[in-house]
């Protein structure tokens, strides 16, 4: 049994999932108070009735009033840890400055940076704001002294356990709205804007998946070589955070104005939706508009779904913004060109805007260095990785696990410094 006696963890919003309440229990059993913070109504509903002998607080207020009732809630129980889903929704933002000011430990939890049997967590923050080292000889310095890198164990899929969550979450938004009158979400729509575009999209799902597939059989079956441009979501923190783009739609014109001019005029560019994408932005549209703009249209193909790791093998070369595809391509050996801050961005591993010209990028091609690669991913494991997820049953009981190690071992780390 762990014990993190001592500590006090403080809860905000979590994944859109029962994992805090689960977390917060297995916390409790290891000694260690827990306090939670409900920022509206979707967050009540997933803590239910919550867990015997953690704290449950509610904040009703206005955003202006959220930094002095965090900080007096810090200050009267000692809070010695803080745990987050994302770092980058403003109350969250107000809350790690706060705590990183007043000496407490920050955990962020997010999806995996490798989505394949991983969830991230980390110490500081995540992204642009993560603490893991940012040149390659950091890198290879701290891997000499970590185990080889595996693959996590791929658990069955959570998109089912995901969308159900998601529909408590939003439901108890819309019933307790009262309650939480001032909360406002971080994503740019509201759920009922969200509706309009995700519910077509829902029933033409079938449909849409077969003309997918149909598209990309005929494409696949030409020899002519091909690159890769997953999109991400244009509510993404990685989008309007860590990238140069405001919209999605400046990305994707800055990749096609670049490809119709400087890549090889035998090749073709394999435009692919998100998963997730609700369905607002006509992006098959605008691409085919922009293509046919820019003289290149035979030559550029838009699908909305697609398996990305088979599309990643295939492809000569893939261009992003900063999504975790990059470091599913680099660990299949594709060349990688990231349109903005990504963690992987190193020499060695994946080209970047910054010291980079996406109009090389087409004809050199650089593939990832093994041993870099290597090493990058043994300190990601170390330090920002946890297995499991946050939605099945087998995920979450490993990622409570990885989760509960990764506290003690800070708390051992603390121990041995202050006995020094």
């Amino acid at each position: 049994m762990m014990n993190l006696s001592g500590r006090v963890f403080l809860m905000l919003q979590g994944p859109q999932s029962r994992f805090f309440v689960l977390l917060a229990k297995e916390l409790l059993a290891a000694g260690a108070p827990v306090i939670k913070v409900n920022l509206c109504g979707g967050d009540m509903l997933l803590w239910g009735r919550g867990v015997p002998g953690a704290r449950c607080v509610n904040f009703h207020g206005r955003a202006c009033r959220w930094p002095a009732f965090i900080a007096k809630l810090f200050a009267d129980h000692k809070v010695t840890d803080l745990l987050v889903y994302g770092d980058w929704r403003p109350l969250h933002q107000d809350a790690v400055l706060i705590a990183k000011d007043q000496g407490i430990s920050v955990w962020v939890y997010e999806e995996g940076y490798l989505r394949r049997g991983f969830s991230t967590l980390e110490r500081g923050g995540v992204n642009g704001r993560s603490s893991l080292p940012h040149s390659a000889s950091e890198i290879l310095e701290l891997a000499a002294a970590l185990p080889p890198f595996a693959p996590g164990e791929i658990f069955t899929d959570s998109i089912v356990q995901k969308v159900h969550y998601a529909i408590v979450h939003h439901v108890g938004n819309i019933c307790l709205f009262p309650l939480f009158a001032f909360y406002r979400t971080h994503r740019p729509h509201n759920i009922l804007v969200e509706l309009w575009g995700l519910l077509p999209r829902y029933l033409r799902r079938g449909s849409r998946k077969l003309r997918s597939a149909k598209v990309l059989s005929s494409f696949l079956r030409s020899s002519k070589p091909f690159y890769f441009y997953p999109l991400q979501l244009s509510s993404d923190s990685q989008i309007q955070l860590y990238s140069p783009y405001i919209r999605q739609e400046e990305a994707i014109t800055a990749v096609i104005a670049s490809f119709a001019r400087y890549a090889p005029k035998d090749s073709r560019l394999l435009i692919k939706d998100h998963p997730l994408d609700n369905g607002l932005t006509p992006y098959a549209e605008y691409i085919a508009s922009m293509s046919a703009a820019l003289g290149c249209s035979e030559r550029v193909l838009f699908v909305a779904d697609g398996n990305v790791n088979a599309l990643v093998a295939k492809a000569k070369g893939v261009i992003l913004v900063n999504s975790t595809v990059g470091l599913t391509a680099l660990l299949a050996g594709t060349p990688v060109f990231c349109l903005g801050f990504a963690i992987y961005a190193l020499p060695g591993l994946a080209q970047w805007v910054g010291i980079n010209r996406l109009h090389d990028f087409w004809t050199q091609l650089p593939r990832p260095e093994p041993k870099m690669r290597e090493a990058f991913c043994r300190v990601l494991k170390a330090q920002a990785l946890i297995a499991g997820n946050f939605y099945t049953k087998d995920g979450v009981a490993c990622a409570l696990t990885d989760s509960l190690s990764r506290f003690a071992a800070a708390s051992a780390v603390q121990n041995l410094q202050e006995a020094s």
